[in-house]
């Protein structure tokens, strides 16, 4: 369960609770009205507060309890249809999207991101690895970010999904479109980007490979570098899970 349920639940168990001490009022008003004068001990007084306390815990339930965040209201969805399949218990195959406004570009892959109920989040493009932009920065790094602020920044975003949902950092992972465009796809061409394979997300991992080979074959971008992976010390898989 979500917060919003949780907090729901509690809200639902201290009506309860209320409703439970009216009954008890109503068969023994002085078990209930401890405090009070003797001669105000009545089932009035114990309906009267009884009422007092479920309204105030309704009024707070409305205050409290926040909004659906557009993950929840997505995988509502999911839960009513068959957009997913599944082997045994594990879901392998979602239909997930999310549309969100671009708030700042971090580097080249990452970005965040308002959704239409306020909530933010920070967003990893699947699939790619641009260059660092870090401590030590790697050469066309800010030339990416750069490009990704060019495509992105101010401009609402479709995001899709794949078989995962976020990466260890709590990031969403996604395929990322402006308009008909993949912004990982546009990244890749201008060779601002290489391939990055993490299964299990990996729906566009040929496509994606054959955009970075014509990329390298006209030496575009980071291709332009020889030896290119060998001067980042590491092999593809490897560059791309210290990006992560």
């Amino acid at each position: 369960m979500h917060l919003r349920e949780y907090t729901a639940l509690f809200f639902l168990l201290l009506s309860v609770i209320f409703v439970f001490i009216w009954i008890i009022g109503l068969i023994n008003p002085s078990f209930i009205l401890r405090w009070d004068n003797p001669a105000k001990r009545t089932r009035k007084r114990v309906t009267m507060y009884s009422l007092l306390a479920i309204v105030v815990t309704f009024a707070l339930f409305v205050i409290i309890v926040p909004k659906t965040s557009a993950l929840e209201e997505v995988y509502a969805k999911l839960d009513s249809n068959d957009d997913y399949d599944v082997i045994g218990t594990f879901i392998y195959k979602a239909i997930l999207h999310i549309d969100a406004e671009v708030t700042s570009v971090i580097d080249g892959d990452t970005f965040r991101i308002k959704m239409e109920d306020g909530e933010t989040d920070k967003v990893r493009l699947l699939l790619i690895d641009t260059p660092e932009i870090g401590q030590h920065p790697e050469p066309y790094g800010q030339k990416a970010r750069e490009y990704a602020n060019e495509l992105l920044q101010n401009q609402k975003v479709h995001l899709e999904f794949d078989k995962s949902e976020r990466d260890q950092y709590g990031r969403l992972l996604a395929y990322a479109y402006v308009g008909d465009k993949m912004i990982n796809e546009l990244l890749l061409e201008k060779g601002f980007a290489r391939v990055a394979v993490f299964p299990p997300d990996i729906e566009f991992e040929n496509e994606f490979k054959a955009i970075e080979k014509k990329a390298r074959e006209t030496k575009l971008g980071i291709w332009s570098i020889e030896n290119y992976v060998t001067d980042r010390g590491c092999d593809e898989n490897a560059a791309s899970e210290a990006s992560q």
